[in-house]
């Protein structure tokens, strides 16, 4: 009886015992969970702070590349337009000659003349402009109507020219000059043939006419006039 006690005693000390091992296992593991999301939610504030320094890094940069390309483009814009192209004696001068009246296009290259010679575009147009307001008589007589800048660059030039042979209303053109029967071209600016004919030994309607211009078509028609005048 009396070991019996003493069983059950240390059977009770043994249960307490237990009890407590199993309680502060217990505890322990509450313990370690809660470190754990502690650790947790510390680095997912501390990933969520990285992400955003690095975004802001990312922003900064990207600002700091755009604002160069920006300037550097701006520099380089300065530097076009104070640097303007211009000819040499290497560009290729391409004459493209337009035939309106046949639709047909001739493309010829020539050298580029003296005038062009370090020109700019604006030597250039100033070139076409100066060419048309004096045009050659054989130009005149092949119609050119028209001359332009098509494209332009330090490799190469292109003019275009504009022909119609229908708008030539008259090849040749008589007059009176220093009592002398004279006969320009159709332009009136260049004369084609002094003929030796003197004004004063024509009909007076002859010298009326001279004195105002004939307007003639063509060769055949200028050499059938000025054989009447020296008949």
């Amino acid at each position: 009886m009396q070991m019996n006690d003493k069983m059950i005693t240390g059977l009770k000390a043994a249960g307490i015992v237990a009890c407590a091992a199993v309680g502060s296992f217990a505890a322990y593991q509450g313990t370690l969970q809660k470190m754990e999301e502690m650790q947790t939610d510390y680095e997912l504030r501390l990933s969520e702070q990285v992400e955003v320094y690095v975004t802001e890094q990312l922003e900064d940069t990207a600002t700091e590349v755009v604002e160069r390309l920006v300037e550097n483009s701006r520099e380089e814009e300065v530097q076009t337009s104070t640097q303007e192209t211009t000819l040499d004696v290497d560009t290729i001068y391409q004459v493209q000659k337009y035939d309106a009246a046949e639709d047909t296009t001739v493309t010829e290259y020539e050298t580029l003349p003296s005038d062009l010679v370090g020109g700019t575009r604006e030597t250039a147009d100033q070139y076409c402009q100066n060419y048309m307001d004096n045009v050659p008589a054989e130009e005149f007589l092949d119609g050119l109507q028209s001359m332009g800048v098509v494209s332009f660059s330090n490799e190469r030039l292109v003019i275009k020219k504009i022909y119609d042979t229908t708008k030539v209303d008259f090849r040749y053109y008589l007059i009176a000059l220093d009592g002398e029967v004279v006969a320009y071209y159709g332009d009136k600016k260049n004369i084609y043939e002094y003929t030796g004919i003197e004004v004063k030994k024509l009909p007076a309607e002859d010298r009326k006419a001279l004195k105002k211009g004939i307007e003639v078509k063509d060769e055949e028609e200028l050499y059938s006039i000025l054989e009447n005048f020296s008949s």
